[in-house]
């Protein structure tokens, strides 16, 4: 197998050096540290109630903050590295930078709580917060690749977004959001069913959405 005309890492770098300079993706991270101090500045309850809700509002952040990388990276460059490696390594050049700001917000996700919740919870608690948040946050980035593809335009996007966080919060089966919602922000545990969709729903709509969006970018060249 020959090696890549432009290896993905140089391509991922040349999007980090853009996507660096983009007002908007600082917005969406100053949005997002702002909304984990606003839960935290007073008693937020056990840290599993409190970390499915950051959980939840990290699907339309990310999604701000995909779109964002998206537009500050160059549809030339894009083009250039369809014609030389392929759409398929393009879609994964376009990938790492969200997938690693997810990874990043659900580090601080899980940290919020652990340095400023006074209650004590056991480890698994911390573990299942960043399952969560990584879970619904690869979702936003997801819907926001799609997006892109379909080359809709900004406000619109934000309305698409705005209105899918609203409609998944408010119907406990419709992922991303709902199934974590209605498993984890109780007090009581989940029962086993829910407590599966809550992981395997949003997976299940991320995995959907890369694919319409890698299926767009090939149908639209």
């Amino acid at each position: 197998m020959s090696a890549p005309l432009v290896p993905a890492g140089r391509a991922v770098r040349l999007g980090a050096t853009a996507a660096v300079a983009s007002r908007s993706l600082l917005g969406a991270t100053v949005a997002w540290l702002a909304a984990l101090a606003a839960v935290y500045a007073s008693d937020a309850g056990p840290p599993r109630q409190p970390m499915a809700f950051t959980a939840a509002l990290l699907f339309p952040v990310a999604a701000w903050a995909t779109a964002a990388m998206l537009a500050a990276g160059s549809d030339d460059l894009r083009a250039v590295l369809t014609a030389a490696d392929g759409r398929g390594r393009v879609l994964v050049a376009d990938t790492a930078l969200p997938l690693a700001w997810v990874a990043g917000a659900a580090l601080t996700g899980v940290l919020a709580p652990l340095l400023f919740d006074p209650h004590p919870a056991p480890a698994t608690s911390y573990l299942l917060g960043a399952l969560l948040h990584v879970l619904c946050g690869a979702a936003g980035a997801a819907l926001a690749l799609l997006l892109h593809a379909l080359r809709v335009r900004p406000g619109v996007q934000l309305l698409v977004v705005v209105l899918t966080g609203l409609v998944s919060g408010r119907l406990a089966v419709l992922p991303p959001i709902g199934p974590v919602l209605a498993a984890w922000s109780g007090d009581a545990d989940p029962a086993p069913a829910a407590a599966v969709w809550s992981f395997a729903g949003p997976l299940l709509a991320t995995a959907g959405l890369v694919v319409a969006a890698a299926r767009t970018r090939r149908r639209r060249g």
